[in-house]
């Protein structure tokens, strides 16, 4: 679980790891796999799916150009609709249990999955924003979280996000937080942690220009009864814990 009172005081919490080896490998497994298909371009949906490095300006990575050679996925959407078997871990009792804490229910709905990364040496930096209101799949109200499952961990040399702390309760703009803020934290997890995100606080990142990889799963959990303001965008848009979990079994036995 988490620290409710850091997650209610900061805008974020972050929980010991609840995936073990195991399970990292085979997340981190699906994870390549699904980049190396995007990349071969043999896929146009997967491919579709994507937003790739090379399509990032160079201010994103503090002023650097991509070699001719280079690229890498940086946000891939809707992963589970291109490997299924992702639902085992989306759906794990550990993960949900924390949603449930969080939001103060267990009436709780996917809105939207993706893998974020930052690749070794040119992962783009993420501006500071607010995950509600979004243009993608948005409810009514910010009866929502974000949930990261750090496959690789976090750490500020590899782009770990930055959360300024207590913006979730302020009217601070993004473009308002200076870069020496002292309410500035940044999320430093090991591989397997969760790092739970509230709605309305501040958070970004630096680019990746260590050797490391930083790869997410990111997810958007609602509040079933809080409507989407939004078209469902993804094949897992509005689905509960328990139906992911039948179309993860039909998978398994078809």
């Amino acid at each position: 679980m988490i620290n409710l009172s850091a997650y209610e005081h900061d805008g974020f919490a972050i929980s010991g790891p609840i995936f073990d080896e195991d399970d990292l490998t085979v997340m981190r497994g699906a994870v390549d796999s699904l980049h190396q298909r995007a990349l071969s371009g043999n896929e146009p949906d997967l491919s579709d799916a994507c937003v790739f490095e090379r399509a990032q300006p160079a201010r994103k990575r503090n002023g650097r150009e991509l070699a001719a050679d280079q690229d890498a996925v940086f946000i891939l959407g809707d992963p589970t609709r291109f490997d299924p078997g992702l639902l085992k871990f989306i759906i794990d009792t550990r993960l949900t249990g924390i949603v449930a804490q969080a939001l103060g229910t267990a009436d709780i709905v996917l809105h939207f999955a993706n893998i974020t990364s930052k690749a070794p040496k040119i992962g783009s930096g993420i501006s500071w924003h607010r995950d509600f209101p979004n243009k993608y799949i948005c409810p009514a109200e910010p009866e929502m979280l974000r949930i990261m499952i750090c496959l690789d961990g976090m750490q500020t040399d590899n782009g770990a996000t930055a959360f300024v702390t207590g913006s979730h309760k302020s009217s601070i703009s993004a473009n308002e937080v200076p870069a020496n803020d002292p309410c500035i934290l940044t999320a430093q997890c090991a591989p397997g942690a969760i790092v739970a995100i509230h709605p309305l606080v501040l958070h970004g990142g630096t680019p990746n220009a260590s050797a490391l990889q930083r790869r997410n799963l990111v997810l958007q959990w609602g509040v079933a009864e809080c409507p989407l303001m939004t078209e469902a965008r993804e094949s897992v848009t509005g689905m509960t814990p328990a139906e992911m979990a039948a179309q993860l079994s039909s998978h398994q036995t078809a």
